[in-house]
């Protein structure tokens, strides 16, 4: 994995949208981690609920793809961002959870791009008593919690 070329591929792409940005890239686990800081401007890169961050990293990705021959996987971060976004989406799974359980009916948590349900369904999936699975289509696709029934909890 050429981290030199991710970490330069995403300096040029800021600079030409008009960041001048600090951007570090780290190999984890089979993908390249790149963290970008633009100081005050953090919030405008990261966009509505991450929707600029993600595209950010699907044309740099593709950038990459274009130059390597290769699908390289990437995945962007902005001021911590996804950090703070993984631990509320791991709030709004356990308090699901929980309203699942005592309600003992079923709870949907608001549409979420594929990688933040992949997320939810894996907090879920930790805690006892309950179930998760994805409904909806496109843009509404969504997580649904649900009490386990008694075959599913043994």
């Amino acid at each position: 994995m050429d981290l030199d070329l991710i970490k330069k591929t995403t300096e040029d792409l800021l600079t030409e949208i008009g960041f001048f940005a600090k951007v570090e890239v780290i190999e984890s686990e089979g993908s390249a981690t790149v963290s970008i800081d633009v100081g005050e401007e953090n919030a405008m890169l990261i966009g509505f609920h991450g929707e600029t961050l993600n595209g950010l990293q699907t044309v740099v990705s593709l950038i990459l793809y274009k130059r390597l021959g290769v699908y390289t996987p990437v995945v962007m971060d902005v001021g911590g961002y996804r950090e703070e976004r993984a631990e509320k989406i791991r709030q709004m799974a356990v308090n699901a959870a929980d309203r699942a359980r005592f309600l003992v009916k079923p709870v949907e948590l608001l549409p979420m791009n594929p990688s933040e349900r992949r997320l939810a369904h894996m907090f879920v999936g930790q805690l006892p008593g309950v179930k998760s699975e994805s409904v909806g289509e496109g843009s509404s696709r969504h997580v649904v919690v649900s009490p386990a029934t008694t075959e599913e909890k043994v």
